[in-house]
C-alpha cells in the first residue's frame, strides 16, 4: 500500500508528531477497509462522482493553509494551526467507506447514508488517536450531515476551504456549486 503521506503531502506539515502519525494511521486504516484500490478512485461527492476524492482533499488542505495565514496575518486571530490542518486533512476521511461509484451509478455503502458523513470519519479518527478537538470538527464540518457548524477559527477555516474547493470543482465539472444552492432568501418566481 502506498504511504498516505505521499498521497496527502499536507500530513507532513502537521507539527506535532503524535497528531501527524494519528492522521496518517486514520487514512491508512480507511484505505485498507475500503473497496477502493486508490484514493484517486473514490468519488469526491454524489454530484461530481467522476472527480477524485484525493484531489479534493489536497485542494482543501492547500486552501486551509492559505486561510490559516489569512486568519492570523490579516485578522490577528489565534488559531491552532495543527488542529485546522489535521481537520482539513481528515474532513472526508469516511468517504471511501460511505461512497460507491461504478463509473455510472453513485450509491452508498451498505448501511450508510449521506447523513453518516462526518460522524463516521470522526469515530475512525478517534479510534486512531486523533484528539477530540479535531474529531469534533470533522464530525460537524458538513452542513449536510450535521447541525451547528463550528464557530471557531479552525472550524471556519475548514468549512470555507471545503466549500471553495468543492464549488470551484463543481463549476469546473459543470454542476451547480453548493453556495449557489444555499440561499438565505428563497428564489422569487
Amino acid at each position: 500500500m502506498t504511504d498516505v503521506r505521499k498521497l496527502i503531502p499536507a500530513i507532513t506539515e502537521i507539527r506535532a508528531e503524535s497528531l501527524r502519525d494519528a492522521v496518517a494511521q486514520s487514512w491508512q486504516a480507511v484505505i485498507a477497509q475500503s473497496p477502493y484500490d486508490s484514493l484517486d478512485d473514490v468519488p469526491q461527492s454524489p454530484v461530481i462522482p467522476d472527480r477524485s476524492l484525493l484531489k479534493h482533499v489536497n485542494e482543501v488542505n492547500d486552501r486551509a493553509l492559505y486561510l490559516h495565514a489569512t486568519a492570523v496575518e490579516t485578522f490577528g486571530l489565534v488559531v491552532d494551526r495543527d488542529c485546522a490542518l489535521a481537520t482539513a486533512i481528515l474532513h472526508d476521511l469516511d468517504k471511501p467507506l460511505l461512497y460507491r461509484y461504478d463509473g455510472v451509478t453513485f450509491s452508498y455503502g451498505d448501511g450508510y447514508t449521506g447523513k453518516d458523513h462526518g460522524a463516521i470519519g470522526a469515530k475512525i479518527a478517534r479510534e486512531h488517536g486523533v484528539p477530540e478537538s479535531v474529531t469534533e470538527l470533522v464530525r460537524v464540518h458538513s452542513p449536510f450531515a450535521s447541525v451547528g457548524l463550528p464557530g471557531t477559527p479552525e472550524g471556519t477555516i475548514v468549512h470555507y476551504a471545503d466549500y471553495i474547493a468543492n464549488d470551484f470543482a463543481s463549476i469546473l465539472m459543470g454542476v451547480e456549486p453548493v453556495h449557489s444552492s444555499m440561499r438565505m432568501v428563497p428564489k422569487s418566481g
